[in-house]
């Protein structure tokens, strides 16, 4: 999607926004929370989204590091719009939450990913580590980005903007 800006939140106006879009999904859509989705880690967290012409949010990720280990860092509430899923919005936040995690020296990155979601993230080289898990009754699997790979590929990889 030649229109897709990924970068972090840094503006209130970018968080908010993310914040948002994650209760549209997992609260008023999905109803794995009740009211909200807000949590703990929100606060020290950070927030990787995904605009359309700079303008309009299409899809956000947060990344925050483990309590008891700071090299361990964990992926979630990966939200992404009803019209731009199944565009690629999605892929572009998983790389672009990796990518910032090899930039950061992350030893270990982990997501609870839901069980619709594990092709796809086993697609960009995750790996499960852990058995089912429920999350407020929906279905999870534990999984780790492989933070060490080479892209002996050559494929064009997406261009992560920060900013």
């Amino acid at each position: 999607m030649k229109s897709c800006q990924v970068r972090i939140a840094k503006t209130e106006h970018e968080l908010e926004a993310a914040l948002s879009l994650r209760r549209q999904v997992f609260v008023d859509e999905q109803h794995l929370f009740d009211g909200t989705d807000a949590d703990e880690h929100d606060p020290a967290s950070i927030y990787i989204n995904a605009w359309k012409n700079g303008e309009t949010l299409m899809g956000t990720v947060r990344c925050y590091a483990d309590n008891d280990d700071p090299t361990l860092w964990w992926g979630g509430r990966l939200a992404v719009k009803p019209e731009f899923r199944l565009r690629g919005v999605g892929v572009y936040l998983i790389e672009a939450a990796v990518e910032e995690m090899r930039l950061r020296g992350v030893r270990r990155f982990l997501a609870k990913v839901q069980q619709q979601n594990v092709k796809l993230f086993e697609k960009l080289g995750w790996k499960t580590v852990g058995g089912l898990i429920w999350i407020h009754g929906h279905p999870h699997h534990i999984m780790e980005a492989n933070l060490h790979v080479y892209d002996a590929s050559g494929r064009k990889r997406r261009q992560f903007i920060q900013g």
